[in-house]
């Protein structure tokens, strides 16, 4: 009997695992790179919705981006939906990034537990830029009128414990891409597994993001007037065209990762990271990270190296860190800060609020 229930136990472990393995195999050769006359291409700049790989959270970022199997907080929804079961308590995480050329990302989730029914999550990131000056091939330094452009996408997550250490979540979104008149917009879907080993506490995360439908811009700005037959006098210079834009697939990709609480007393907590990235429109590659917790968590510093064996890596390193503010009536608040350095385009600021309650 004792040996059935043994069986048993190893069995409700060895699941997850195997889930997981499976998961990763079909997600990394869904993924692989193409092959074009026997060499490798990353498709790099091939994929709509670029916007989507842009990091969320101060903590993620600090780490190198090392997160998808330590991550606890509302920023799961963007890393891996199935560690939002993690969460114990309301959530309410504000972020804003200085990112490239005067380009602003901002990132809100709200994290709601629903006590024997998992986690619920809502989620909204955006790019957004200053309105520019249009230009044409008559009036090259300016005709007058401006236009704008962003980027956003908007989630609703679910996440829950199958069993105690083995949680599963889903993020359904809509993707939206605007310039001037002319948009594009769809929907995509994230998945995202956690399972907490039985060896020494090491976590296992697999996230597999942006799978859904292929984009197309549409608008009135495609709208053009078009000469048919230059060479001939007398006929109609603008007869109405619409230009045709292609299909472009969003960008589909896989992320494995591994956490480690190296040293965790007391006082003191010191987490290892590593994660795998097999993204569809670039080359494999590694995140490692580094997180040192004092005080019973009242404050954090990290470091980290994101995109290393990367084709043409540009991002060099990361570092961060974070504050916890235990305030009455079961109020927290945790401020958070982090850093990227981009081996052209220099170091971007992201500043994070998060609020518990």
């Amino acid at each position: 009997m004792r040996n059935q229930m043994n069986t048993k136990l190893s069995m409700k472990r060895l699941l997850p695992a195997v889930l997981v393995f499976t998961v990763m195999i079909s997600a990394g050769w869904l993924s692989a790179p193409q092959q074009v006359q026997g060499q490798e291409i990353s498709k790099s700049g091939t994929s709509a919705a670029e916007f989507l790989n842009i990091p969320v959270g101060t903590r993620a970022t600090g780490v190198g981006n090392a997160i998808t199997a330590s991550v606890n907080d509302a920023t799961a929804m963007y890393w891996n939906p199935g560690a939002l079961a993690m969460v114990r308590e309301r959530q309410v995480h504000i972020e804003h990034s200085e990112w490239f050329a005067d380009l602003r990302h901002n990132f809100v989730g709200i994290a709601l537990p629903i006590p024997g029914a998992g986690t619920v999550g809502l989620s909204v990131s955006a790019l957004t830029m200053d309105d520019m000056e249009e230009t044409t091939m008559q009036e090259q330094d300016g005709t007058g009128r401006f236009f704008g452009a962003y980027s956003y996408a908007a989630g609703l997550t679910y996440s829950q414990f199958l069993m105690r250490d083995f949680a599963i979540g889903a993020t359904v979104k809509y993707v939206h891409e605007q310039i001037w008149n002319s948009s594009s917009g769809g929907f995509a879907f994230d998945l995202g597994t956690t399972y907490v080993t039985p060896f020494d506490g090491i976590r296992f995360g697999v996230r597999f993001a942006n799978f859904g439908q292929k984009l197309n811009i549409t608008g009135k700005d495609l709208n053009v007037p078009v000469d048919i037959d230059r060479g001939s006098a007398g006929n109609n210079p603008n007869v109405p065209a619409r230009l045709e834009t292609k299909d472009f697939d969003l960008p589909l990709l896989l992320q494995v990762g591994l956490a480690w609480d190296g040293v965790k007393t007391e006082t003191v907590r010191v987490t290892l990271m590593a994660d795998g990235v097999s993204p569809s429109n670039n080359t494999q590659s590694v995140n490692l990270g580094i997180e040192a917790a004092f005080f019973d968590e009242l404050f954090a510093v990290q470091a980290g190296l994101p995109d290393l064996l990367l084709d043409d890596r540009m991002f060099e390193f990361a570092a961060g860190g974070w504050v916890n503010y235990e305030l009455s009536g079961g109020l927290g608040l945790n401020i958070g800060y982090a850093l990227q350095s981009h081996k052209i385009l220099g170091v971007t600021n992201r500043f994070s609020l998060k609020v518990k309650f």
